[in-house]
């Protein structure tokens, strides 16, 4: 009996030794810490250049780098770089220009250090998330209605809450009056047009809606708005609005403040939901010449 445990024992030692031994060898093609980046992620802006230093801790083992980029996961396939390692001097920084597009996902270098045999002995990943740029991220996203303020108190019903409000890149505005309506259902007299923004550098200023009423398809009727924020998770508008015929309280320049979250587009998006759109076609509309 105790011959049989130590045969037993010796076995299950002889195994481990064994896993050990097949584990190593495995771990000599690949090893870590001998490509290294000074950091690993962070957030950058379209149109920035992001730096980072690679250095080695044993050059003799790596011949060259190879870059590659990915986007949500999503190998570039136009993109592709080598580094000659013999040609650098280590520690090496490493720039890049962040370009329209790559904002589409999580942004990720891929830094490959290869041996004379052109396998990979060593392997970083430099984890980018992009800021969209403002009217980028307008355009990116349908904005609906979270909240109206005038005098302290949300006015915003349910009808304005349900429209959906999208900015294209023609500089024509759509809205989607959704399934509530309001109790005159004045909505359906708007021929909805056109926007256009003021800038300042890179941030937008100001933001103007342009539309008509079917009735007056000759006279523009052009809401200003002052963009207090503009993210990925709220645009704020402010605005100033003649209210006086809503009754005692209210002026010709009443302060009105709209707060918008963006909701991502769908193929369900519907102008003049429930109506025929040629109905609301205005002559007189001209997007980018108001």
């Amino acid at each position: 009996m105790k011959t049989l445990k130590k045969i037993i024992f010796i076995s299950i030692v002889l195994g481990m030794i064994s896993s050990l031994i097949i584990s190593c060898k495995s771990d000599d093609k690949q090893q870590t810490g001998l490509l290294t980046l000074n950091i690993l992620e962070g957030k950058i802006k379209i149109g920035a250049h992001v730096s980072v230093e690679l250095s080695l801790s044993h050059p003799d083992l790596i011949s060259k780098i190879v870059v590659k980029k990915s986007i949500e996961g999503k190998e570039v396939s136009s993109y592709l770089k080598e580094l000659n390692v013999k040609e650098l001097s280590f520690p090496y920084t490493f720039t890049e220009e962040i370009i329209a597009g790559d904002e589409n996902g999580i942004l990720v270098y891929s830094f490959y250090g290869m041996d004379e045999n052109n396998s990979v002995v060593d392997a970083a990943d430099l984890v980018l998330t992009v800021e969209l740029a403002q009217i980028p991220l307008l355009l990116k996203y349908d904005w609906v209605l979270a909240s109206q303020t005038i005098k302290g108190e949300d006015t915003a019903t349910p009808d304005l809450k349900d429209d959906i409000h999208r900015f294209n890149s023609d500089l024509t505005w759509q809205v989607d009056w959704g399934f509530i309506f309001s109790s005159a259902a004045l909505e359906t007299l708007n021929s909805y047009c056109a926007w256009q923004v003021t800038m300042d550098g890179a941030t937008v200023k100001t933001l103007s809606t342009i539309h008509y009423n079917v009735f007056s398809p000759s006279q523009a009727l052009m809401t200003h708005y002052n963009v207090l924020q503009l993210s990925d998770r709220k645009m704020i508008l402010e605005s100033y609005q003649d209210l006086s015929g809503l009754g005692d309280g209210y002026s010709s320049n009443e302060r009105v403040l709209e707060v918008y979250t963006p909701v991502s587009k769908t193929e369900d998006f519907t102008p003049y939901r429930g109506q025929n759109p040629d109905n609301y076609i205005v002559a007189s509309c001209n997007p980018g010449s108001y």
